[in-house]
């Protein structure tokens, strides 16, 4: 996570929270965030959408949640890959929201 201030940037257990997203093949996802005190999970259904741009996913969540992260205050967000192919960012932080980074890793 990174704001926007030099310096800025929160990885691993140093963060608030860890949260991570579970793609599945039939288009839906969960987002699963967990805290010192407690676990939230918000899901939905998800597209990919891709461009010249590159590789986008466009997620739909089933209900409100304060795990959706957006500009917009509704139930979307927009996820992005970087150029490599190998962090998934998000979109929040286009409107002064944090710019949060997934990397993939295996389920255990």
């Amino acid at each position: 996570m990174t704001g926007r201030f030099i310096g800025s940037e929160i990885t691993g257990s140093d963060m608030a929270y860890q949260e991570y997203y579970i793609f599945n093949a039939n288009n839906t996802f969960s987002k699963i965030r967990i805290s010192e005190d407690r676990e939230i999970m918000a899901e939905g259904s998800y597209r990919i959408d891709y461009s010249n741009e590159g590789i986008a996913y466009l997620l739909n969540y089933s209900i409100k949640s304060d795990i959706i992260e957006n500009c917009s205050g509704d139930n979307e967000e927009f996820l992005y890959l970087d150029p490599s192919k190998t962090t998934l960012l998000s979109s929040w932080w286009s409107c002064d929201g944090p710019g949060l980074f997934y990397q993939q890793v295996p389920i255990e």
